[in-house]
């Protein structure tokens, strides 16, 4: 296939069978009322300045839900000024109590750096936490760290047992990744008819990350027969809920025709979203795209200010792109490349977040 196939990645990870209980147990305040997430997400919402006074009296006086409450309402700066610290102050001390949900907020807080200095051991303290009491969301960001050495030294065993657990609850995301690592042989016997199962059980909860990776299987002819009407279909489901690897992958199957008629307008569509969310293969695509005058106007400006920025995403094929192009190109045109480039740097900054926690190389298939 090339170099084209892009698999949307969150991580790589391994699994082994655990046993696990299904639901989290309930997590209680003093007066024995469960302490609930969405519960305290609507008080948030209802919060007004009156209130804050003595919600801190009673978060003060140890009362855990208005720990929470006062805690994310600093967080997101809801009827308070946004402040990390007190943010932090007040989750520490609920989930001091136990609460499962504010452990693993606190260790994405921790892992992340927001409200707070980056700490990776910390992240994993609370992520910890919560996981031993079977929180799905805890148990999967767990794995995670151990299987990339955040926090921990990096043991694949001990990533295996927190996204199994994750994914045996039923949360898509650790679907998705068990999907990822039978197919790519990581830790388990390389089994592409196991990982289309688990590709479909992340399906099935709508998880765009998981319809893109299911349509390259079907692309592909890996663990089902090859099938581009199935591969479109389902790249086309997660590019229309904006994710870019399928945005990109939809753009391909448009440029070359296959489980459709060939649109380059379609084709540069696609690849427009894909790059404007930052996906730096798609940026390169594009520019390409304009520099041939394939579904879009000929401009080597355009071009020009697209591959370079795919090169500075590093995508390889783009930085010669831009010395060819660059060679062809007025002055005129090069100092006007130049100011749109500039121009876009906004744009992949609003991107940054998406693209790189979500780690999306390019991948090959064997």
């Amino acid at each position: 296939m090339g170099i084209r196939r892009r698999i949307l990645i969150s991580c790589f990870i391994c699994f082994a069978s655990v046993s696990i209980q299904s639901t989290p147990m309930p997590q209680l305040s003093p007066d024995g009322a469960p302490v609930l997430e969405l519960q305290v997400q609507d008080q948030v919402l209802a919060l007004t300045p009156e209130q804050v006074s003595p919600l801190i009296e009673r978060a003060t006086a140890d009362d855990v839900q208005a720990q929470c409450v006062l805690g994310v309402a600093y967080a997101r700066g809801t009827a308070v000024p946004h402040n990390g610290a007190e943010a932090i102050k007040w989750l520490t001390r609920a989930a001091q109590h136990g609460i499962a949900w504010v452990q693993n907020l606190l260790g994405s807080m921790y892992h992340h750096g927001a409200g707070v200095s980056q700490d990776s051991t910390e992240a994993v303290r609370w992520y910890r936490a919560a996981a031993e009491q079977h929180h799905p969301g805890a148990a999967d960001n767990l794995g995670y760290m151990y299987l990339n050495g955040r926090g921990v030294h990096q043991d694949y065993a001990l990533a295996t047992k927190w996204y199994a657990s994750a994914a045996e609850q039923g949360y898509a995301p650790a679907q998705n990744n068990l999907g990822q690592l039978y197919q790519h042989g990581m830790g388990v016997r390389r089994d592409y008819a196991v990982s289309v199962q688990w590709y479909r059980r992340a399906v099935q909860q709508g998880l765009a990350s998981a319809q893109n990776n299911l349509g390259a299987m079907y692309e592909a002819g890996l663990g089902v027969p090859r099938n581009y009407g199935e591969a479109v279909k389902w790249y086309r489901a997660a590019a229309e809920q904006g994710e870019p690897v399928g945005q990109s992958n939809l753009a391909f199957m448009y440029a070359h025709g296959q489980g459709l008629s060939r649109d380059f307008r379609e084709s540069a569509k696609w690849y427009l979203k894909s790059a404007e969310s930052g996906y730096a293969p798609a940026q390169g695509k594009l520019g390409q795209l304009y520099a041939t005058g394939e579904g879009v106007s000929l401009d080597y400006v355009v071009a020009y200010a697209w591959y370079k920025s795919a090169a500075d995403g590093g995508y390889e094929p783009a930085q010669k792109a831009v010395t060819v192009l660059s060679r062809i190109m007025t002055p005129t045109q090069l100092q006007a490349a130049q100011a749109q480039f500039l121009s876009q740097q906004s744009l992949r900054g609003r991107a940054a977040a998406v693209v790189l926690e979500k780690k999306l190389p390019a991948q090959q298939w064997p």
